[in-house]
């Protein structure tokens, strides 16, 4: 995986192309609205040419009510054609971006760790909700408008054309000219629509990260800078959103003026027409109703074009989450070897060489591990976390290989690997919103899990017994209704219930006082006697009990052996083990 790539990568195709690839599997029913939206204009084209029977028959001294029946009905039909039109348009579009939305979440779940964690949280949930919305508006009305009101105006004008041929030229001319105005008015839009939306995505990844750190920014007082970051953020979204807004309004007035200007220069001309006997009256009125008839569809026009701008820019910024790249597929993986808790798992490193945007955190490590206790130690930033992470798979190695039971992971499945393994990470996230849903979240038979035993390997049984809810009780979102060294021993229990062959555990007894560190090394070591358990840690009261300890420094392995042994041989991890198993940073900053 390329350190350097960006977060999200533009789309290899515009967003046209990518608009209407949105519209596969119902381009027929678009195609059905399409006609039922035509057939209302249709409804609406036939009201003039009413008017004006009803008009010759009042000048023929004739019955009026047959032709104002007909011109009722003609109402009545589409009305109902544009009620049902609406709905079905509306409908059509909420399937669509159901389907785009559930597409997004799998793209975004199923992405390489490291381009999500580069990405901003705020700005992922700003694409999948208020992008997909404008989405929706493109599906619901502006494909289907674009296309029916241009087509709509086309036979309003053949039917102008048929009543009188020169009033007809005259607003062709009016209308070419309002149309060539237009034209700058809709890239403006374009532009400020895009920019609008990435400035309220900017202000909800600020938003975000202020919520995953609420208690630090509690803490350190910072609610009013936060207050104003976010603002200012939200200030620019203003500003954007407002220079969006007056290219709509500019588009809009634009249209309406050369329909009222239209209006006003028919009416002058065809009255003079209709005084010299160019013109009969009936056939003016006529005229100048579908001159007023032209203002709906070329509105519509108008307005679907603007939201269609927006929409595109959406899509623009759609396909950047769609284009993620996933995790690469090994498709030269081998059988499944042993489920999970089958057996042990030894894991090796070879000469391993990894690093993060071009700076190095692993420089030609090789340390194998296999059932037991394996402790990395070292001071922070010394590569630990980065070790774990390399076994998950969450990168692989830019040189040399690591290998589980002697095969390679990059030949391995991913999803068969993260089978066989259990990760806890510093921060022990919970996923569920009681206890039991937490403790059992990925456990592949949470039917049978024996999840009173793994509680009291981690001694929560007693305070599970104490809650009113017991296992029901609510956690909070990420697990913040309970204290950190109840969520990182909820943590250990649920990657003790998956069973797999290999535990990994990261800072997993940080937040732990001495009495529950204990309980929970006693229950790793048991863990221990049968798989391969490999743990980073500060806290050098872990690497006691452990079957060896790896010591790292500058990304390199240091020293390895029993943790009496380094106490007695190496000078930082005595230095290490001297600040009471803190972080460790003072004593080896100078240390080679």
């Amino acid at each position: 995986m390329s350190a350097d790539r960006p977060a999200i990568s533009t789309s290899g195709r515009g967003p046209v192309r990518s608009l209407w690839g949105y519209t596969r599997g119902i381009r027929v029913v678009l195609v059905g609205l399409l006609a039922l939206d035509l057939a209302a204009n249709a409804a609406a084209l036939i009201q003039p040419l009413a008017a004006r029977w009803v008009l010759d028959q009042l000048e023929a001294h004739r019955s009026v009510l047959g032709p104002a029946l007909m011109l009722a009905g003609v109402a009545a039909v589409g009305l109902v054609l544009v009620g049902l039109s609406t709905f079905l348009l509306e409908r059509t579009g909420q399937h669509v971006v159901r389907g785009v939305r559930r597409g997004l979440v799998g793209r975004v779940l199923h992405a390489e760790v490291g381009v999500v964690e580069r990405g901003a949280v705020g700005d992922f949930l700003s694409r999948l909700g208020s992008d997909t919305t404008l989405l929706e508006e493109d599906i619901a009305g502006s494909l289907v408008h674009a296309a029916a009101s241009p087509l709509t105006v086309v036979a309003a004008l053949v039917l102008m054309a048929t009543v009188d041929q020169p009033m007809f030229l005259l607003v062709v001319g009016m209308l070419t000219v309002t149309t060539v105005a237009e034209r700058w008015s809709f890239r403006w839009l374009s532009r400020a629509t895009e920019d609008a939306q990435a400035r309220v995505a900017g202000m909800l990844s600020g938003l975000q990260r202020a919520l995953i750190a609420f208690r630090t920014v509690k803490a350190s007082g910072t609610e009013d800078l936060e207050d104003r970051l976010i603002g200012q953020e939200a200030d620019s979204a203003y500003r954007a959103g407002v220079r969006a807004a007056r290219a709509r309004a500019i588009l809009e007035v634009v249209a309406m003026i050369a329909v009222d200007v239209t209006f006003l220069v028919v009416l002058a001309v065809g009255a003079a027409r209709v005084a010299s006997g160019d013109l009969g009256l009936p056939d003016l009125v006529a005229f100048l109703l579908y001159v007023i008839f032209l203002r709906d569809p070329i509105e519509t026009t108008t307005v679907a074009a603007a939201a269609l701008s927006a929409g595109l820019a959406a899509v623009k910024r759609i396909e950047e989450v769609r284009t993620l790249p996933p995790e690469p597929v090994t498709t030269h993986a081998g059988p499944p070897r042993a489920s999970a808790g089958g057996g042990p798992a030894d894991v090796r490193f070879e000469g391993v060489w990894f690093g993060y945007r071009g700076v190095p955190v692993l420089r030609d490590v090789t340390v194998g591990m296999g059932v037991g206790l394996t402790v990395l130690a070292g001071p922070s930033g010394s590569g630990k976390t980065t070790i774990l992470s390399l076994i998950e798979r969450f990168a692989d190695v830019e040189r040399g290989r690591i290998t589980l039971e002697g095969r390679d992971l990059r030949d391995l499945d991913r999803a068969e690997l993260r089978h066989r393994l259990a990760y806890v990470q510093q921060e022990a996230p919970l996923l569920g919103d009681t206890i039991r849903a937490a403790a059992l979240y990925g456990v592949p038979d949470p039917e049978h899990a024996d999840l009173g035993g793994a509680l009291r390997a981690v001694a929560l049984d007693d305070w599970v017994a104490r809650l009113p809810d017991g296992l029901d009780t609510v956690v909070g979102e990420r697990g913040v209704a309970i204290s950190g060294g109840q969520r990182q021993r909820l943590a250990v229990a649920r990657a003790l219930l998956r069973g797999a062959d290999v535990l990994l555990l990261d800072e997993a007894t940080s937040q732990l006082d001495a009495v529950s560190e204990r309980t929970l090394l006693d229950s790793v070591a048991h863990q221990a006697r049968t798989r391969t358990v490999i743990a980073a840690t500060h806290r050098l009261s872990v690497a006691a009990t452990a079957d060896q300890v790896v010591l790292l420094a500058n990304g390199r392995v240091r020293s390895i052996g029993l943790h009496d042994e380094l106490i007695r041989g190496d000078r930082l991890y005595r230095e290490l083990a001297s600040v009471g198993g803190g972080t460790g940073q003072e004593a080896g900053r100078d240390i080679p």
